[in-house]
């Protein structure tokens, strides 16, 4: 470790070597103690790992700034990738800083808002059709192979955010755990939302290396859980047939890593804990309201899940919990709707009379 440093390049010495590093200044992102939800679930110390303070708001910008180090240390030419709205928009972003043109393969059922946020930095968007819900591994398998084949014909580096075609940029994610070691180095659990697994698989080896014995949870909806599943040994690999939740970014029901993740839940004596969609979006709203911590709702399934955990006896109160919080809010606000966010109109006349109405609401409170 480099401390007169900042970001990913402080870890050079422990990551894929790169003759530069392309950066917007990600990673070192703040472990934020969350006293006054610690004294509402009656436990011990509670805090949260900011991912939403990366340069587009998600974890992902640790995996572009590494991927595009790479890309330009190899002699790509440009890249190519298949991935979810805010891998893309972090991948679109590095790629332009690093001044590689790229192209993004994205899910064609999409709502239009998800390619809003590539537009602007200039990365060619593909909608790939048979990347609709309900995608079986061998379709997903078929697709990978087909850009990797792409990828090697046209010197393009393949920026897919997955360890089988991407392990070296995925390495970036590392750092999280490289961070949480000097953060939190007694830390008695971390939650991690889970996904396609990659997340998981990366805090776990970044812990492991950095000799944290912490236990880690894998944190799923139970509408669309593999991971967790495989691990409790309902399944005997971590795949379900159908996803059932609603919440973004962990409706993955073929993850690429499940199998990575489940292996580093399991070397740090973990396990996995699903929390249901409404569970989920009320852990969403109580961080927002309580904390003022406002994440995508797939960070609310970490704090969710360490409730049930809370709950059933599987941590005390004791210990220090710590939540990866993947992304920000404001990456997932289609969710509310057009009328959810227009304020209630009153005439000039009766404004006062609705501030004394709030005040007196105030004044009732405890």
């Amino acid at each position: 470790m480099n401390s007169e440093k900042r970001g990913l390049v402080r870890f050079a010495r422990d990551l894929p070597l790169v003759d530069e590093y392309v950066t917007l200044g990600e990673g070192e992102t703040p472990l934020v103690p969350l006293d006054k939800l610690a004294k509402r679930l009656k436990m011990g110390r509670l805090s949260a790992k900011l991912e939403s303070h990366n340069p587009t708001g998600s974890f992902h910008d640790r995996v572009a700034a590494m991927s595009m180090s790479l890309a330009r240390t190899r002699g790509k030419k440009g890249w190519i990738a298949t991935c979810s709205e805010s891998a893309g928009m972090a991948l679109a972003a590095y790629g332009a800083r690093a001044g590689l043109p790229g192209l993004l393969c994205v899910v064609s059922s999409a709502p239009g808002q998800d390619y809003a946020s590539l537009l602007p930095f200039g990365a060619h968007v593909v909608g790939v059709q048979s990347a609709a819900d309900g995608m079986t591994s061998k379709s997903m398998e078929e697709m990978f192979a087909r850009i990797a084949v792409s990828a090697e014909q046209h010197n393009l580096y393949l920026a897919s955010a997955v360890h089988t075609h991407n392990h070296d940029g995925m390495r970036g994610l590392d750092a999280i755990g490289y961070e949480l070691a000097e953060q939190a180095p007694k830390a008695s659990h971390v939650y991690v939302p889970t996904g396609g697994g990659g997340l998981a698989a990366a805090i776990g080896r970044g812990l492991k290396y950095q000799g944290i014995k912490a236990k880690m949870i894998a944190c799923q909806p139970a509408g669309c859980a593999p991971v967790v599943y495989f691990l409790s040994g309902v399944s005997s690999s971590p795949t379900v047939y159908r996803c059932e939740s609603k919440i973004a970014g962990l409706q993955v029901p073929h993850p690429p890593d499940g199998r990575l993740a489940a292996d580093a839940v399991r070397k740090s004596g973990g396990w996995g804990t699903v929390a249901s969609d409404d569970e989920i979006i009320a852990a969403q709203s109580m961080l927002a309201a309580t904390e003022g911590i406002f994440v995508e709702a797939a960070g609310g399934a970490a704090l969710a899940a360490m409730i049930k955990d809370l709950e059933y006896g599987r941590i005390d109160a004791t210990g220090h919990q710590i939540l990866v919080l993947s992304g920000a809010g404001w990456k997932d606000m289609g969710r509310y709707g057009a009328a959810a966010a227009a304020p209630p109109v009153v005439d000039v006349a009766d404004l006062q009379g609705q501030v004394d109405r709030w005040a007196e609401e105030l004044n009732d409170k405890p």
